[in-house]
């Protein structure tokens, strides 16, 4: 589904011409135009300029509805978010409804408002109280300067984190059947969990699946007790990170779900196969 987004401006500023004022009312224009050939449904009150609207209740609504709003900032729209109505020009109704956002529902305004910088403006015109929510400088004229807020607006991330296995640690911690599988699915099998020096799982179910030690003191007793050598066939690791590189070494996993983050232990299947036994 595209995002609704409601582009909310001043008209003008102090001090601007006829000229410069409309120079403007075209760069906004071609912002919200731009979005759209970015994938993204953005309002303007320029698309209603024909219609019999009730301005004080369109903004309010199209504001209410939007997934989010984004401020074009400009010098009068600055002055007039800190309460120079004068500055106002067209923008008193949407100011009105953000002033009170801001006040009553912080989180909120900071999940839904953005604040681009268009040609025309300068980031000094971002209000103090505007720094807590992200700002892009975009020039219309020049798509590819609207990247970061495409990705933004569409929920896309800009740079995707290449997918790699689950963390086990949190999928034994879970108790959460639905991850059973990715979980049971790389992790060993042995027949008796419940002998000393070792603990199950939490995920309901899967309880005599799953080896867990609760520290690498235990491992080492029991190691000592099997007669099993060290050598280096396992590996401690912080977490998961390296799993990639242990899973395509064909190691088996003994997920360690109790011991401290540094304690995680990975073993060789000819490990598990001696402990198994």
């Amino acid at each position: 589904m595209r995002q609704q987004v409601f582009v909310v401006w001043a008209h003008t500023s102090p001090g601007w011409d006829v000229v410069r004022t409309q120079a403007w009312r075209d760069t906004v224009h071609r912002f919200a135009q731009l979005l759209h050939s970015l994938g993204v449904d953005a309002d303007l009150d320029l698309f209603h300029q024909h219609e019999p609207v009730d301005w004080s209740t369109f903004c309010l609504q199209r504001m209410e509805d939007a997934d989010r709003v984004v401020v074009a900032v400009s010098a009068g729209w600055k002055a007039a978010f800190r309460g120079d109505s004068r500055s106002s020009l067209g923008a008193e109704y949407e100011l009105k409804h953000l002033r009170g956002m801001l006040m009553r529902q912080p989180d909120l305004f900071q999940r839904k408002v953005v604040v681009v910088v268009l040609p025309g403006a300068c980031v000094e015109d971002i209000p103090l109280s505007l720094h807590c929510v992200p700002y892009f400088v975009v020039d219309p004229a020049v798509p590819a300067s609207a990247r970061d807020l495409e990705h933004l607006l569409r929920g896309q991330p800009l740079y995707v984190k290449p997918a790699g296995e689950p963390r086990f640690r949190e999928l034994a911690r879970s108790g959460d059947a639905g991850v059973a599988a990715a979980l049971l699915g790389t992790t060993v099998f042995l027949p008796d969990p419940g002998e000393p020096g070792l603990v199950t799982t939490s995920v309901e179910g899967y309880e005599k699946a799953v080896l867990v030690f609760t520290g690498l003191d235990r491992l080492v007793a029991y190691r000592r007790a099997k007669g099993l050598p060290w050598e280096d066939r396992w590996l401690e690791v912080d977490g998961a990170e390296l799993l990639p590189f242990v899973a395509s070494a064909e190691l088996a996993v003994v997920v360690d779900a109790g011991a401290a983050e540094e304690e995680t232990v990975f073993l060789s299947v000819r490990d598990v196969g001696a402990l198994i036994k």
